[in-house]
């Protein structure tokens, strides 16, 4: 095999997907496609869905992409229970806010708790495109705790 046909590890990470709306969903998939983004997606549409499958997986995800405001656990409450949980702490996965708007309040109540990022997801397929393919590429360069494994 040569270097070039190696299957790169940070590749096979997924990325997770929380919103409510299915729609926004299908567009985030397919803008990860145009922008050459093969990483899996596990999508949840509430954060109780997520933090069952992040509490029972085996899986190590690349950046958890969470909505703010959604019906039953929203994003700020899922951001809490992950930090309150002290295996899914050490985990250390990325926590981003990506979200149709926010507002002067809504980003200082996110950065009242640890979280890495909060993104716009953009007004048009374009402007999605160019957020996922920065917030993936960060996140593919950035070092932390399971660097070292």
């Amino acid at each position: 095999m040569v270097d070039s046909d190696k299957v790169d590890p940070l590749d096979q990470m997924p990325i997770i997907h929380i919103e409510n709306d299915a729609d926004d969903h299908i567009l985030l998939k397919k803008a990860l496609g145009a922008a050459s983004i093969a990483n899996p997606v596990r999508f949840f549409q509430d954060g109780q869905q997520a933090l069952q499958y992040l509490q029972a997986t085996d899986e190590v995800p690349l950046v958890i992409l969470c909505d703010v405001l959604m019906p039953g656990m929203d994003g700020f409450e899922l951001r809490d229970r992950i930090d309150a949980d002290p295996v899914l702490r050490m985990k250390a996965i990325p926590f981003v806010y990506f979200s149709t708007w926010g507002s002067n309040a809504l980003v200082n109540k996110a950065y009242q708790g640890t979280i890495q990022g909060y993104h716009l997801k953009g007004r048009s397929f374009a402007e999605l495109q160019a957020e996922l393919s920065l917030i993936v590429a960060y996140w593919k360069r950035c070092l932390h705790p399971r660097s070292f494994q």
